[in-house]
This record gives C-alpha cells, structure tokens and sequence, in this order.
C-alpha cells in the first residue's frame, strides 16, 4: 500500500509541475506578445515646441468611448444584459479609465534633464547700450512639469 501511495502522490507532484509549467508559459507568451522592445522615436525639439500647444490634453471620457468602441468592433456586446440590467462592464471601463486617468493629471511627475553645453544666446543692456551675449550651459539642469 506504502508503494502506491508514493506513486501516487509522485504522479499528483509531476501534475503540479507540468500544470505550473504551462501556465508559466503562458505568461511568458502575453509578457512578450504586450510588450514592446521597440524603442520609440526621438521627437524633433522643435516639432514638439510647435506642436505641443495644440494637443488635446488627457480626456477619460473620450479614451473610454474609444476602449467601449473596440469592443463593439470585436462583437463584444454593448447594450443592456438580457435581464435588462444596466451593463456594469462599460460602467466599470468607464471608472477605471477616468480613475487612471486622473492619477496621471493628478499625481505623475514630469522631469527633464537639460545637458551641459546647450548653445544659448542672452541680450541685455547696461548705460553702455545694449548687449547681447552667446554661450552654451556649463552644467547639467533639471526641470520639472505636470502632465496635461
């Protein structure tokens, strides 16, 4: 009786390893399948000063009706549940988009750091007249902004 109980529990341990071990692949395969290793692209400095002013700025509502959107796209339905119940699925999107959402506007930290040697040019004037004077910044900077 001891020999098959221990073959017993030895198969019961080589299902839990092999169980594991599938499931661990499978997180493996969505760890790689969402996420990118592809680096994102440099944006020109000055794309971004002309550009930046006319961004929309972060919308819950409009980011959630694109989400809401998709699944319909994907055949996820959308309207009310056969027992006419309200669809708690799209409120809960709803919530948890306006909830990350305003943890970003709220909460995140924008840091820049500004290199030494940028090229600069200054203009001033004393009782001498006017000045104008070009140099390049000797150390590193850091600034800061709020996200938008």
């Amino acid at each position: 009786m001891g020999c098959k109980e221990s073959s017993s529990s030895s198969s019961s341990k080589n299902n839990n390893k092999g169980s594991l071990g599938a499931i661990q692949t499978i997180v493996n395969l969505l760890k790689s399948a969402l996420s990118s290793n592809t680096p994102l692209a440099t944006v020109p400095t000055a794309q971004i000063f002309a550009g930046a002013q006319y961004r929309e700025g972060l919308s819950s509502i409009d980011i959630a009706s694109k989400i809401i959107q998709r699944k319909k796209d994907i055949g996820i339905p959308l309207g009310p549940l056969g027992s006419g119940a309200q669809n708690l699925d799209l409120m809960m999107e709803t919530i948890r988009v306006e909830e990350i959402t305003n943890a970003i506007l709220t909460k995140m930290k924008v840091e820049v750091a500004i290199p030494p040697g940028i090229n600069l040019t200054a203009t001033g004037g004393n009782a001498g007249g006017p000045i104008v004077v070009q140099g390049m910044t000797t150390q590193l900077i850091k600034g800061q902004g709020i996200g938008r």
